[in-house]
């Protein structure tokens, strides 16, 4: 009996121990509210993006779990009870008021015991982000016993002062977190010119219609095709940046250049150049191919009397040449064909299914992702908003009111009726302008795709609509949330018009490069415009999948 009684306490004594260790290693929880914001109504993307910026410094996996609330609070009372059907063990709620360019913000705490914790801080607007930083780091510190200072996931005790030095062109998520996400020149606050974290080249003396990043001759590293008005030129780039050229033609001086794509068509590990070109007075397409090996630029494929590009088309996603006929009218002929080879020449193929108003260069195609099962239709329309297609039918799931692209490459044409002409002397021509490379890409192999693509940045623009030459721009990296396209992270303004964006190593030196080519702003007149090309390494070591997603004021802007 004695023996029984000693096992059963020695067993009791064994599970208290092991329920007292289980609570110590518990992780705490809290929610984080809705915040209340009191300023004009540009500003109410802050009642979400405060509470993600705190959300994204106090939450620490294992230690503590801060997850985002529903329903605003404005007092004690209101937050216990969002807090009583949380669940969770701590609600976070506050509020932010705006008076001209100075801020408020204050944070409050309350857990299940009653206890509550507040704190108040005032900074200009344009540090707000800096100012919730600090009363987060200080309530984790004084109501969770924590310290809310993270290391990015990848990053290394070496490396991480490198990583947290502020300063850059690419915004992530405008929380303002510490750590740097892909390349430190995505903040705000800018860096130095000599610090790597964008690179440059020299000015050229003309003016960029396209450009496109890929191996043309074949020896293993990667050159830069830059197209200007009539003429192709190709580039390498040393390791001081000055670009060399290693060859250059003449495509066509009667015919203006449209567009420019890179695509392996012999497998033979040395890309093509597919430029699609047209006659000026009636818009007649006329494309060539041009292949560079042996550093020598020759034509694969002359005057092919079709609009021609490249897509990435399902269920591969292999690079695929497509083209469409012309259309005297419409200007397109209705069906983007897959491009055919026989007998020397190239002829339509197989119709795609794509969506009406979808033309061989304004789609691409969202490989599934994890969050995202099934692939996304992306179709830049003719007034430049981006529109997203999903299943069978291509079924329209979303439109932004924002406008993307902003080439200025274009042609003019005339509509009107088919069989009853068009009279020249009063109608005007509409304008059909180059849609930019629409990159869908998995950087840092998450298996989550984002969408690259140019936010030309212009007042006149949003006034006259043929103003092409816009003095700044941002490229932004879109992904699918379920409902719309929300914003992961974009560069810094970039002074100029940007021509084209690429995806890949434009210097060879193993890190892949966010590569921008642009034109400068027209301050000292449109024919003295020069182009150049820009490069962001992005460091996928240092992706950090915790950090939430954007919530400022993207998409409020109808222009």
């Amino acid at each position: 009996m004695k023996f029984a009684m000693r096992v059963c306490f020695v067993a009791c004594l064994l599970c208290a121990t092991v329920a007292m260790a289980t609570g110590e290693a518990a992780a705490k929880n809290a929610v984080v509210l809705p915040f209340t914001v009191n300023a004009p109504q540009n500003y109410a993307y802050l009642a979400k993006a405060v509470p993600a910026t705190i959300q994204g410094k106090l939450n620490k996996p294992g230690v503590l779990d801060v997850r985002s609330g529903q329903g605003k609070a404005a007092s004690a009372n209101e937050a216990r009870k969002a807090l009583r059907s949380s669940g969770a063990d701590t609600a976070i709620w506050g509020s932010v008021s705006v008076m001209g360019k100075e801020c408020t913000v204050e944070v409050n705490s309350i857990d299940k015991a009653g206890k509550t914790w507040t704190r108040t801080a005032q900074s200009p607007v344009s540090e707000l982000t800096g100012a919730v930083q600090r009363l987060s780091a200080q309530m984790g510190q004084e109501v969770f016993g924590v310290s809310a200072a993270m290391r990015t996931p990848g990053s290394t005790a070496a490396n991480s002062a490198r990583m947290g030095t502020p300063g850059g062109d690419i915004i992530t998520n405008e929380t303002g977190q510490q750590q740097v996400y892909l390349n430190p020149q995505f903040r705000y606050q800018g860096a130095g010119a000599n610090d790597g974290s964008r690179l440059r080249t020299q000015r050229l003396k003309y003016t960029m219609v396209d450009m496109a990043v890929g191996d043309f001759n074949g020896d293993g590293k990667n050159e830069i095709a830059i197209l200007s008005d009539h003429d192709l030129r190709i580039y390498a780039w040393p390791v001081n940046g000055q670009l060399k050229l290693l060859g250059e033609t003449v495509i066509s001086r009667s015919n203006a250049t449209f567009s420019m794509r890179a695509i392996d068509l012999d497998r033979d590990r040395a890309m093509e150049l597919v430029v699609a070109t047209y006659e000026e007075d009636s818009n007649r397409p006329y494309s060539y191919i041009y292949s560079f090996k042996g550093n020598k630029l020759n034509l694969f494929a002359n005057r092919i009397p079709y609009f021609m590009s490249v897509m990435r088309i399902p269920p591969t996603y292999a690079p695929t040449l497509v083209g469409q006929g012309w259309d005297s009218v419409k200007l397109f002929a209705p069906g983007v064909r897959i491009m055919n080879k026989a007998g020397g020449k190239y002829e339509l193929g197989t119709r795609l299914d794509l969506p009406s108003g979808a033309t061989a260069f304004n789609c691409a195609w969202m490989p599934p992702s994890r969050s995202n099962k099934s692939e996304l239709l992306v179709m830049l329309t003719d007034d430049e908003r981006i529109k997203l297609f999903q299943g069978r039918g291509n079924s329209l799931v979303h439109t932004t009111m924002e406008r993307f692209s902003g080439s200025s490459a274009g042609m003019d044409h005339y509509k009107g009726m088919p069989g009853l002409g068009v009279d020249k002397n009063y109608q005007l021509p509409s304008k059909y302008y180059a849609p930019m490379r629409l990159i869908a890409a998995d950087i840092g192999s998450t298996g989550e795709y984002c969408l690259l693509v140019n936010k030309p940045i212009s007042t006149a623009a949003q006034i006259f609509d043929r103003y092409r030459y816009f003095p700044q721009g941002e490229v932004h990296a879109l992904y699918w949330d379920g409902v719309g396209l929300g914003l992961k992270w974009k560069t810094r303004r970039i002074r100029g018009s940007v021509a084209q964006i690429d995806l890949a190593d434009v210097n060879n030196d193993g890190v892949l490069d966010l590569v921008v080519g642009l034109n400068t702003s027209p301050d000292l007149g449109v024919g003295s415009r020069q182009c150049m090309v820009t490069a962001y390494p992005l460091d996928v070591a240092a992706t950090n999948p915790n950090v939430p997603a954007d919530l400022s004021d993207f998409e409020v802007n109808p222009n």
